[in-house]
């Protein structure tokens, strides 16, 4: 259904493309100074439509990749991308029905403009290039969500690669869950810490408690990172981003089966 969609863009929208700038220049400026405007912007439009295609997509693929796909696990990244895909795809589904159904009642306003004269011939006429108008829009639309699916798709093909994660499963996500939410935990605990005088706040407390890690000790592992990092500065060298990952999958590894014997405890098994 998405290469339909794409081969129809492709194909129709060639003949959608409607001098909007020429239709008010000629039909509603009535001074010369504001024709000389339209005249200096007119000469912009065809490097303004080439770089407006740059950017017909939510966001960028730097945003996509650093702030969505941004979990320290790799299995979480995945489960992130495909949530990303589905709901693109959906949107590009969407977009599908919307043109096929643009498409039609632009069908239908040539058919009967065929069998109108003056003012309700320019009306429907008016119509059309509204129509038209609204699938060009569309195009550039979808364009950018191919976009973005592209850029989701290679950096899934690069995850699994890294991780030699090409055919992994559900038990393996519910594996790395642990894993996940120890880093994001002691993650958020550590900037909260940053902020707030080196103490993790209670929110992440209550969190490093609900994973199965006693809040003191989670502390003190905190307290002791800042305390290497304070050191270094000291010594006039910057502490790293890799530092801190190095940091939060030791605590992954300190940790490991906190989870487990706090739900053997409650009665329940993972």
């Amino acid at each position: 259904m998405i290469m339909l969609l794409v081969r129809h863009v492709r194909i129709v929208m060639e003949d959608y493309r409607m001098d909007d700038l020429v239709v008010i220049k000629n039909e509603l400026c009535d001074e010369e100074k504001y024709v000389t405007i339209l005249d200096e912007i007119g000469e912009m439009i065809p490097e303004i439509d080439r770089s407006t295609k740059l950017f017909n997509k939510s966001q960028s693929h730097f945003m996509d990749n650093m702030l969505t796909v941004s979990h320290i696990t790799p299995i979480r990244n995945l489960r992130q991308i495909l949530a990303e895909v589905k709901n693109t795809r959906m949107a590009l589904a969407e977009a599908y029905y919307s043109f096929e159904k643009i498409k039609l009642d632009l069908e239908e306003k040539k058919i009967y403009l065929l069998s109108l004269q003056g003012i309700p011939k320019r009306r429907v006429e008016l119509e059309v290039k509204e129509i038209e108008w609204k699938l060009s829009c569309l195009r550039e639309n979808v364009n950018g969500a191919i976009r973005k699916l592209g850029n989701y798709a290679k950096q899934y093909r690069l995850i699994q690669e890294t991780y030699n994660l090409q055919n992994f499963t559900e038990d393996d996500f519910e594996e790395e869950e642990e894993r996940y939410h120890i880093t994001k935990a002691f993650q958020q605990g550590l900037s909260a810490a940053r902020a707030h005088g080196g103490y993790i706040d209670e929110g992440n407390q209550i969190y490093l408690e609900q994973v199965g890690i006693n809040g003191t000790v989670a502390q003190v592992c905190v307290t002791n990172y800042l305390n290497q990092e304070a050191i270094m500065v000291g010594n006039g060298v910057e502490p790293t981003h890799e530092m801190q990952l190095e940091f939060l999958l030791s605590m992954a590894e300190k940790f490991k089966g906190c989870s487990k014997k706090y739900a053997q405890w409650k009665g329940q098994r993972m």
